[in-house]
């Protein structure tokens, strides 16, 4: 029970094995939460997956790919193709997000910044932020059916400080750093599931890839330069958040709360990246310039409270922390009902004995993330990196026999990947 619905309002297309990974109809996925577990905050999330869908045909709700060489579902860690890590760059203000004009008060009087870029935008609460670069994932493993597993030490995400404002126009003020008086600092406390399409040609193809994962997501948060903490509610935790790096979201949330992102898919020009007036991508704007640089986005509406096992606190209030200082917690409920009210106990039952209702302290406020980065492949597996089509990279010969064995399977199951897109 999750306390929230998701609709499509427009027809979903089966993608045939043989069929372009962009060759779907657009579909718009829409979430709309339940005000009673977001402190009354109402409306929607809508991300628009730009018709495109990855091994097997997994789509936007997916988390987990069916191998059709062995019929394991979900990572096999036995069968790993090929291993990542992407780095995320400082914003080169290329990214074709429509400019906005946007207004921040931070705790002074409002200035209106016109034609601001979007380019590596965040927003949390009311406020405008900038990815810096240097946020890693490493040791992003993907099995041969399209798998993902990445640990959670394994994700590190940047401070979010500041909002580098640009003027899409070239105005003299193009260059304006802001400080927020509101920062934080996001972690993963879970791992990484989901699929990656780069199973689906060479992963070192020029071609359209994407993928997604799913974590839970912390965000510590911190009142002015000193990184003071919030008093009661320092940690904010979001469960399930999902990381994409094809689509766009259009959050349109209650509190004045509206805010746009766009991926720009792997291998793809930002610059020329076709989104039409949908905001839906059109086509593919490949370009060796842009060789496997990536971008990924998410979003979604911090819930009022979130039901913890016991061991997440070591006593009554005190919290088992890592020796980073963050939190050591872990969801409950996870397969029934995660999300609770700390100030009204009959409105959700305790999923297991001992579970902790911790209430958020920026409840029904949205969030949106976004970042480019660099994606570097750091090992492919030479006998065939996927179920879908064997590995040509010239930096890694493949052996005949290894040849010979792939195509007898891919014959068997009638499923000649070789040139379609992920």
């Amino acid at each position: 029970m999750r306390h929230l619905t998701i609709s499509t309002i427009s027809p979903l297309l089966i993608l045939l094995v043989s069929t372009n990974a962009l060759a779907a109809t657009p579909t718009d996925w829409v979430t709309t939460y339940d005000p009673a577990f977001y402190s009354g905050t109402g409306g929607t999330v809508t991300f628009n997956d730009w018709g495109y869908k990855g091994p097997t045909g997994v789509g936007a709700n997916d988390f987990v790919v069916t191998s059709p060489v062995t019929g394991i579902t979900g990572f096999d860690s036995s069968r790993v193709g090929q291993r990542q890590e992407v780095l995320t760059l400082d914003p080169d203000w290329k990214t074709r997000d429509a400019a906005i004009t946007s207004t921040m008060a931070e705790f002074g009087p409002t200035t209106v910044r016109p034609n601001t870029s979007q380019d590596a935008q965040v927003n949390f609460f009311h406020w405008t932020y900038t990815t810096v670069g240097g946020s890693t994932f490493n040791n992003m493993q993907i099995d041969k059916a399209g798998n993902y597993q990445v640990a959670k030490n394994d994700m590190n995400f940047q401070f979010y400080d500041t909002f580098n404002y640009h003027d899409t126009t070239g105005a003299a003020n193009n260059s304006t750093i802001i400080d927020s008086n509101i920062n934080f600092k996001p972690y993963a406390s879970s791992d990484a599931t989901g699929w990656c399409g780069s199973v689906l040609t060479g992963p070192n193809a020029l071609e359209v890839m994407a993928g997604q994962v799913k974590f839970d997501l912390s965000m510590d948060v911190y009142m002015g330069n000193a990184r003071q903490s919030l008093a009661g509610g320092i940690t904010q935790i979001i469960p399930d958040f999902v990381m994409r790096s094809y689509g766009s979201y259009v959050v349109n949330l209650d509190r004045d709360q509206y805010y746009t992102g766009s991926a720009v898919m792997n291998n793809n020009n930002p610059e020329i990246n076709p989104l039409d007036a949908n905001g839906e991508v059109s086509g593919a704007a490949l370009d060796a310039a842009y060789k496997n640089r990536v971008s990924f986005l998410g979003a979604g509406l911090i819930p009022k409270g979130v039901w913890l096992k016991a061991n997440s606190y070591l006593s009554p209030g005190v919290k088992n922390l890592n020796a980073d200082g963050t939190w050591n917690y872990t969801i409950a409920g996870k397969d029934t009902q995660q999300l609770c009210d700390p100030y009204n106990s009959a409105l959700s039952a305790s999923p297991e004995a001992g579970a902790v209702c911790y209430g958020n302290f920026f409840a029904g406020y949205a969030f949106l993330m976004r970042a480019d980065g660099q994606r570097t492949l750091t090992y492919v597996d030479p006998t065939g990196h996927s179920d879908y089509a064997i590995a040509s990279l010239a930096a890694v010969p493949v052996p005949a026999a290894a040849w010979l064995l792939g195509s007898g399977l891919i014959g068997l199951l009638g499923m000649a990947r070789r040139r379609m897109p992920s």
